[in-house]
């Protein structure tokens, strides 16, 4: 049985307890608990302060919070024009097939669910290609949205428009989101919409609520701010834009529009200064001069 030893003058080791030769640490102020001594009451001490100090850090304001437009990419100028076209008025459109956000023209089942394919308008529809170069880019956000006021132009016409970027599926679902949540109640671009040529490189502040063009589009059971289909032609990477001669350099579409008949034959081609939006009036006067179906 271990026995506890003393001096004669006491015990030597003030604040030890002297136990079968060694000595054990305890607390010098009466009360104190053990929590409080040694490396781990030190670690705990410094966590409160740390705490303390975040606690009386200001909060930051809803001014200084990021909007919607603040997603956006601050695009630098590009050259305007960077590619070769490979077709010509007259020619028969290059057919492709590729996948796109769900909406009215989609289809949900069948051989190939979720992609459209171009010949499938052939003998129905006139179809309005929009490439445009990237996903939340300032010019490309204001130009789809400000396809919105013109719907009932495109379908009074026999039309539909198709959009396409070289972005992948995910990023043009969360870029119509967002398109949904700023664009004004004209559905236009803070009145600059896709009839102006000016460089529209401001992005307008986050809007709440839906608009009548985006409630339609929701019934129709498209899922962001446009109410035409939005294709992706990611993989292989700008395969169709490249088809058409519209692939730039740097890997995004030029941006364009390309006029088909119900026939399938090119009627108009307009490659714009990538950093400006093409008027809408170029679309409509182009439709108007197709043939008689």
């Amino acid at each position: 049985m271990p026995r506890t030893t003393a001096s004669r003058t006491g015990n030597p080791f003030p604040g030890r307890t002297v136990l079968a030769g060694r000595t054990a640490r305890t607390s010098s102020v009466p009360g104190t608990p053990p929590w409080r001594t040694g490396r781990t009451g030190r670690l705990l001490t410094a966590a409160i302060l740390i705490l303390a100090l975040v606690a009386v850090l200001p909060a930051p304001s809803p001014s200084q919070a990021a909007g919607l437009q603040d997603l956006l990419y601050p695009d630098a100028p590009r050259k305007p024009v960077d590619s070769a076209l490979k077709v010509a008025v007259g020619d028969t459109a290059p057919d492709f097939a590729l996948p796109a956000l769900p909406g009215p023209y989609t289809p949900a089942s069948g051989p190939a669910p979720g992609t459209i394919r171009l010949s499938d308008f052939r003998g129905k529809r006139a179809v309005v290609l929009s490439f445009v170069p990237a996903a939340f880019t300032p010019v490309c956000s204001g130009q789809w949205p400000g396809y919105n006021i013109a719907r009932e132009e495109f379908e009074r016409r026999g039309a539909v428009l198709l959009g396409i970027t070289t972005d992948n599926l995910p990023a043009l679902y969360a870029w119509t989101r967002e398109m949904a949540e700023r664009t004004p109640e004209n559905g236009n671009d803070e009145g600059q919409g896709a009839g102006s040529v000016g460089e529209g490189q401001s992005s307008p502040p986050p809007r709440k609520g839906r608009t009548a063009a985006h409630r339609q589009s929701e019934a129709d059971g498209a899922v962001g701010g446009v109410w035409f289909p939005v294709l992706s032609d990611f993989w292989p990477h700008g395969a169709v834009a490249a088809s058409y001669g519209l692939l730039r350099g740097d890997g995004m579409a030029e941006r364009a529009l390309v006029i088909i008949d119900r026939q399938g034959i090119i009627r108009h081609i307009h490659v714009s200064d990538v950093n400006k939006r093409p008027p809408l009036d170029i679309i409509l006067r182009a439709l108007d001069a197709l043939p008689a179906p």
